[in-house]
């Protein structure tokens, strides 16, 4: 009972054990799951949630809209790359829009709805001066850092010490452009036109009181206001009168907003005055450039109304450096239009802000949102000095005691509706000391005092360039031939030839230029070809790209008397795209080469050199010169397919982790699919192929920014090895699943380790060779000759072996034969003929009917000729021949073979069997019998038992098998009997075996009562389970013995023929029928009954024992069959007491 106990207790802890098991590893997958749900929402939702957010306020709607959408969408452009690298201490940044419409009341009204939703930790805007001053009352008050990009007038920044701007003010702009008037463009008469309102007042003011100082005229100064509502007629007004003293009006200065500005300039210049004009940085705007598109003059020649025109301007990208256009090229790429000279600025405003963010450590939360902006209000205040100044797309960004931006002013000109750098441009000083004679300087005009501050008046130079071709590219040694124009266009006696290659590989000298001259201005245009080095400019060479081109300096002009700027009208760099597809389509860079030309690059920079003791900068501290270098970059990639750009590097991430967890999943439940096995080898395949790449593509992202060239050589070296050896990896993988898995199972062994590890590697090898072929680019030619010369060496040695090795495998792939299959193998003249015992990797084993084993080697075995009796199905078909007398009739003969066969349990009845007449010969009538067996080697056995049933079908028929013989007169043969002998009743029952316990009258009585039956094929003689009380003796036909069974269904257990009996045991022991009888054939019986045979069991009670013995070895085939479906155990002594103590009973004999 305890042990009991015990088991029961014992199971119950296994089933607990179980269970737990199965829900752990429930519980584990649900978790993963969530938790990556959980990561995708924080990183959808509780991230944006926890975001920190930076207000954008100006005109989404109204005028100046269109500028202000560029502006905006330079601040999204920062901040989206920052996010894109996890953004701050994991916060994104979240830009808020807000529409002022460029009026002071709704500006008023947006900043306070700013304060309201206590989340903005700073703000970029707003576009007008008016509408900063309105909203940076309520920024002082309520104490929120805000940074204008656009807003000049200089009360927007004073008084206000949360107030920054990332743009020169209206004092420093009024004051320059003075300046520039009178000691560039030499006027010393001029007139303005100015709004009347608080910006156009300030700024023409400071430009009236400059000019004055400097004893420039201001002959006129003309006033209106926007908002009058009669502008047009106001504007048309001050035009005439311009127009009637044009000739002593001088220089136009212009201070106005858009709108204004342009109609002003318009009527102007149809007016026919042409007196040169310069206005503010208002003018410098999309808004300003476009305004003029719809007139019909512009469209006939763009640039009609604006060529010649002079503006004050944050930036020109023809002289930027190339951080500048780095940007333009980004934004374009991304917006698909052209960003405006504002855009740098508020770039540059977005990095100030986030600057701010990172080194205080701000939370962004509305909790701390007031000690968030107090913080970065005082990092901005902090940033006074170029030693700290934050270098951005426009320059240096620093401020000064008042916020304001202490940067240089650009001057532009306008020509064919682009802003292009004007020919002389103002510089600022860095250092005082680095003059060698400030007073011989200033008088000559070489540097200017503005501002309290000294200027450089510097010589601006076109730099144009042509490629004619680029050939003899080495990448390797990164040198390739170039051949090209070059033109500088400029102003004065400047020595152009006198330039420095910075990467050239061979001295280049320059021939002379060809001049052309008009007015005041100059070209100087080269030929040049010579050969040069690759990848000249840091931190833009990347992996499997290269930097072709030019970068050169003048070794005489330093940067303050000389600045190369990018020749857009002369290159037409205007038109977009169009320099590099006028290249691409001259193929420039020949295809053969394999490299294509992607992106092209124009940009001054500044390069620095040592002074050498030179005496004329001994006073320079730092003892090197600057000069200003222009560049040509242009950027070719190898024309190949690469899977690394087809996904997004935000994506990767998503994709990493979904591909990892389905990993994971898959090994948790890989058992329970084992039906799936090749489908989920296959998607483990494309899995791990997805990781690879998204690892791949996270890790070069991070890289990329850094531009650490060597690190990221390393890593995606790493992964392109990877990509050989993972392949090979998986190939090795499938091999052993869909290869030596199912060879091992049809061979029933283990292939040797020697197979598995050759075929390995062999993949390995070819993987190793791919990865010294394509990563590493070195030829293969002497590996290959030295691992072909080592493959000969052995497989010369093992060639016999080899051969039947990998006859082995054809064999066990193809399968012509299969262990137990029995074939008939010829290989030349010799034939066998045996059953397949064993396929080795190196032989075939056969047990041939002798009883000896042949063993024949695989190569030989794979190209003998092989019939095998087992393929495609087991059933085997056996024939044989018989010859009967002429005598009898076909028909009466066929059915008799038939029934022969059919009689013999275990010949198929699907196909069936047949029995056909054939002819004639010259002694007997041939007759042929067909039937099939469940298996080759059945056949032999079957055969003798069909020999066996025809024999006694044919006697039973009266029939004997027609024997060749001749006439002996001392031999007179056998004679045969008729068939109305072999059926009469006396003879049947002498043949069968249980009547042969009866006496001869017994035997004879019993003949002459017999009943005679016929029945027809497919009719039921007997039905189980019927009472019945008589014997059947089968004549002539076939019956089949059924057996039902518990399931509703029936088992056929034996056959019987002429000569056999059934139904005994209903006669001897009245009990139901035991079994089902159907005639198979038209079959003819004999029919005994109870009371025929009770008289004579009375008479011979120990023939009941004879019957008995008789009964049970035909009960115990029944049993046997039984026992096949059912498992049920018989013995053959219990079966025979139970006969007789049946029989006694039955007839009273106990």
């Amino acid at each position: 009972m305890m042990r009991k106990a015990f088991m029961k207790t014992k199971s119950k802890i296994q089933r607990s054990n179980f269970y737990a098991q199965k829900h752990r590893k429930l519980f584990w997958s649900i978790g993963l799951v969530l938790s990556v749900f959980l990561w995708i929402g924080y990183n959808q939702y509780f991230k944006i949630q926890d975001a920190i957010h930076i207000a954008v306020v100006g005109p989404l709607s109204g005028e100046g809209a269109l500028s202000w959408k560029l502006t905006l969408q330079a601040i999204q452009l920062y901040f989206d790359s920052i996010n894109q690298k996890g953004g701050i201490n994991g916060k994104t940044i979240t830009l808020d829009a807000f529409d002022d419409q460029n009026d002071p009341i709704q500006a008023k009204a947006k900043a306070l709805e700013i304060v309201e939703q206590n989340q903005a930790v700073a703000v970029i805007g707003h576009h007008y001066s008016s509408c900063s001053i309105s909203g940076g009352e309520v920024y002082l008050k309520s104490g929120i850092p805000a940074v204008s990009t656009s807003s000049t007038n200089v009360k927007v920044t004073e008084n206000n010490p949360w107030y920054f701007r990332t743009i020169f003010n209206d004092n420093l702009q009024g004051r320059f452009l003075a300046h520039y008037a009178q000691k560039v463009l030499g006027y010393q008469t001029v007139s303005i036109i100015h709004k009347d309102r608080t910006h156009g007042n300030y700024l023409a003011q400071v430009f009236k009181d400059t000019s004055q100082k400097l004893g420039v005229e201001v002959k006129y100064n003309w006033a209106f206001d926007e908002n009058d509502h009669n502008i047009d007629h106001v504007l048309t007004g001050i035009v005439e009168k311009l127009q009637t003293v044009k000739d002593s009006a001088g220089l136009i200065f212009l201070s106005a907003h858009t709108t204004e500005g342009i109609k002003l300039v318009k009527l102007i210049k149809d007016a026919g005055i042409n007196n040169p004009i310069m206005t503010s940085e208002d003018l410098a705007s999309i808004n300003f450039q476009q305004g003029f598109n719809h007139f019909p003059k512009e469209k006939i020649r763009p640039g009609y109304y604006t060529n010649g025109l002079y503006v004050a301007t944050p930036i020109i990208f023809d002289t930027a450096n190339e951080k500048a256009q780095h940007f333009k090229k980004i934004y374009q790429a991304k917006y698909q239009e052209e960003p405006d000279e504002a855009t740098a600025f508020a770039y540059d405003a977005a990095m100030m802000i986030v600057e701010a963010i990172k080194n205080t450590s701000v939370k962004g939360l509305p909790k701390t949102v007031k000690e968030d902006r107090q913080k970065m209000r005082d990092y901005l205040a902090k940033i006074t000095t170029i030693d700290n100044a934050v270098e951005g797309v426009s320059g240096l960004n620093y401020f000064d005691q008042d916020g304001n931006a202490q940067k240089p002013i650009s001057i532009g000109v306008y020509k064919n509706r682009n802003i292009i750098s004007a020919s002389t441009q103002l510089q600022m000083v860095r250092d005082i000391n680095d003059i060698s004679n400030l007073e011989a300087a200033l008088e000559k005009e070489h540097l200017l005092f503005i501002d309290d501050k000294y200027l450089y008046k510097t010589n601006v130079v076109y730099v144009g360039i042509e490629l004619n071709e680029i050939s003899e590219l080495d990448t390797k040694n990164l040198t390739y031939l170039l051949d090209f124009y070059l033109w500088f266009r400029f102003q004065g006696d400047i020595e152009t030839q006198k330039i420095n290659f910075l990467n050239a590989a061979e001295p280049i000298t320059l021939d002379e230029p060809i001049v052309e001259k008009e007015g005041i201005q100059t070209r100087h245009l080269y030929r040049i070809k010579g050969r040069f080095k690759a990848d000249f400019v840091s931190n833009h060479v990347y992996y499997k790209q290269h930097l072709l081109g030019v970068s050169f300096h003048h070794p005489d002009l330093t940067r303050d008397n000389l600045i190369y700027v990018t020749d857009v009208l002369g290159m037409g760099l205007t038109k977009g795209e169009f320099w590099i597809d006028k290249v691409q389509n001259a193929q420039v860079l020949s295809p053969v080469y394999d490299w294509s030309i992607t992106y092209a690059l124009f940009f001054q920079d500044i390069i620095q050199k040592s002074a050498l003791g030179s005496i004329k900068y001994l006073t320079v501290e730092t003892g090197t010169i600057e000069y200003s270098r222009f560049n040509v970059a242009i950027q070719i990639n190898q024309n190949e397919f690469s899977l690394r750009r087809l996904i997004p590097p935000n994506w990767a991430n998503y994709l990493l982790l979904l591909t990892s967890v389905l990993i994971i999943l898959i090994i948790l439940y890989e058992k329970k699919f084992n039906a799936f096995e090749k489908i989920i080898l296959f998607f483990h395949a494309i899995l791990i192929f997805f990781v690879l790449l998204s690892s791949e593509i996270i890790l070069i992202d991070k890289l990329v920014p850094e531009n650490n060239i060597y690190y990221l050589e390393t890593i995606i070296k790493i992964f392109d090895v990877l990509w050989w050896i993972t392949p090979a990896f998986l190939l090795n993988l499938l091999t052993e699943r869909f290869l030596w898995h199912p060879l091992e199972e049809r061979a029933g062994r283990t292939i040797p380790n020697v197979v598995r590890l050759f075929l390995s590697s062999i993949i390995y090898l070819l993987a190793c060779f791919g990865i010294i072929a394509f990563v590493y680019e070195q030829p293969l030619t002497s590996l290959l000759a030295t691992s072909g010369v080592v493959a000969m060496i052995i497989g010369l040695a093992i060639q016999v072996n080899i051969a039947n090795v990998f006859s082995g495998i054809v064999i066990n792939i193809e399968r012509p034969f299969r262990v137990d299959d029995w074939i008939k193998i010829q290989m030349g003249k010799v034939i066998t003929e045996g059953q397949v015992v064993d396929i080795t990797w190196r032989t075939t084993r056969i047990l041939s009917k002798d009883g000896y084993i042949l063993s024949i080697p695989n190569s030989l075995a794979s190209e003998a000729i092989i019939h095998n009796y087992n393929y495609p199905d087991e059933p085997c078909k056996t024939s044989l021949n018989v010859r009967i007398d002429y005598a009898h009739p076909p028909d009466k003969v066929e059915k008799i073979l038939l029934d022969a066969v059919l009689s013999i349990y275990g010949i198929l009845n699907e196909p069936y069997p047949s029995a056909s007449f054939n002819g004639f010969s010259d002694w007997a009538a041939d007759y042929s019998v067909s039937f099939y067996v469940s298996h080759y080697a059945q056949q032999s056995d079957y055969k003798k038992q069909v020999f066996k049933r025809i024999w006694i079908h044919l006697q039973r028929a009266g029939i004997l098998p027609a024997v060749q013989r001749q006439e002996i007169h001392a031999f007179k043969g056998i004679k045969e009997r008729g068939r109305e002998a072999a059926i009469k009743p006396n003879t049947v029952l002498q043949e069968i075996e249980v009547f042969q316990a009866f006496s001869e009258p017994h035997k004879a009585y019993l003949s002459k009562i017999m009943r005679y039956h016929c029945f027809a094929a497919g009719e039921t003689i007997v039905q189980q389970g019927e009472t019945g009380n008589s014997l059947f003796i089968i004549v002539e036909g076939v019956v089949s013995i059924y057996i039902e069974l518990k399931n509703n269904d029936s088992m056929e257990v034996t056959r019987l023929g002429a000569g056999n009996f059934f139904g005994e045991i209903a006669l001897l022991t009245e009990q139901e029928r035991t079994a089902t009888v159907i005639a198979m054939t038209t079959t003819y019986l004999f029919e005994i009954v109870q009371a025929d045979i009770l008289p004579l069991m009375e008479e011979e009670p120990e023939v009941s024992k004879r019957i008995s013995e008789v009964l049970t070895q035909r009960l115990m085939r029944s049993e046997y069959q039984l026992k096949r479906q059912h498992d049920v155990h018989t013995e053959t002594e219990v079966i025979y007491k139970r006969l007789l103590r049946g029989i006694w009973h039955f007839f009273g004999l106990e």
